[in-house]
């Protein structure tokens, strides 16, 4: 049986299912088998039953209170059951009062395990939700190091980092590659006459429109103020000045309600790179 496990995750079929450790089938097939030996013994029953805490150590850091107790249970029912069979149909070869004795005995002491491997379930939750917790916390340092928090695009020192492994992809023919830089037209004036809140929101107009038309292989970058980049992996230039016009004409049909006569307007520029080039 246990090889039966060892090829079954050998050739990756375990992948397929929600827990791919299988460590409950394998503590189960394990006490199954620690059952049927039970049976079959009479001096030594319950040294073999005690094999089972053994057994359970195998996913003390991986299965849930739920699954120990369900696996407990289990094991307990099946001893009761073997000892059941053993005084049926052996009666004089076992000593009956002494078998159940032995049996209450194990019982208990699957109880304090389960008491034990309950403690050590709240633990690992908790230090699982801590690590949860810890992970979220990098994740936004992160994006406050990389990206600008008031369009979400990457900053521009972080932006200059993946336009070079892009262009080392491209020059190892990989795809065509455009650069696209595009400026806010007037923005200073937008700033002066509206307010730098309404300069904020045209910002972030900007980026709403800009993220609509990107997929994602391409990535924006601010590179500063008004000023930006997009670099779009692409299979043929027309693709991206496609792109670039959709951006424009999105932001030319804008409207703010709080400044009715504002109309934004971006410039910009592209350049491509051909595969094999550098």
């Amino acid at each position: 049986g246990h090889i039966l496990f060892v090829l079954f995750m050998l050739v990756g079929l375990n992948r397929r299912l929600s827990e791919p450790s299988m460590i409950m089938p394998l503590m189960v097939w394990s006490t199954t088998g620690l059952l049927v030996t039970a049976l079959v013994v009479d001096q030594v029953r319950l040294c073999v039953m005690l094999i089972f805490f053994a057994i359970v150590q195998m996913g003390v850091l991986q299965a849930s209170l739920r699954q120990f107790m369900a696996l407990a249970g289990y094991c307990v029912l099946g001893y009761a059951l073997v000892l059941g069979v053993v005084c049926v149909y052996w009666p004089e070869v076992v000593d009956v009062q002494g078998e159940w004795i032995q049996w209450g005995l194990f019982s208990a002491m699957v109880l304090a395990a389960m008491l034990v491997a309950s403690e050590i379930s709240t633990i690992r939750f908790q230090l699982g939700k801590r690590n949860q917790q810890l992970a979220e916390i990098v994740e936004r340092i992160h994006d406050m190091a990389v990206k600008d928090e008031l369009t979400g695009f990457y900053r521009r020192r972080h932006a200059m980092e993946l336009l070079s492994k892009a262009c080392g992809q491209s020059a190892r023919g990989a795809y065509q590659l455009g650069v696209v830089y595009l400026d806010l037209d007037h923005f200073k004036k937008t700033n002066d006459q509206y307010g730098h809140g309404m300069g904020d929101l045209v910002l972030q107009r900007f980026a709403d429109v800009t993220r609509r038309h990107l997929t994602n292989q391409d990535f924006a970058a601010r590179l500063g103020g008004e000023e930006f980049m997009l670099v779009l992996p692409v299979s043929d230039p027309e693709e991206a000045r496609n792109l670039v016009e959709g951006i424009l004409l999105g932001m030319r049909s804008q409207r703010f309600k709080d400044a009715p006569g504002l109309a934004v307007t971006v410039s910009g520029g592209l350049a491509m790179l051909n595969p094999g080039e550098t």
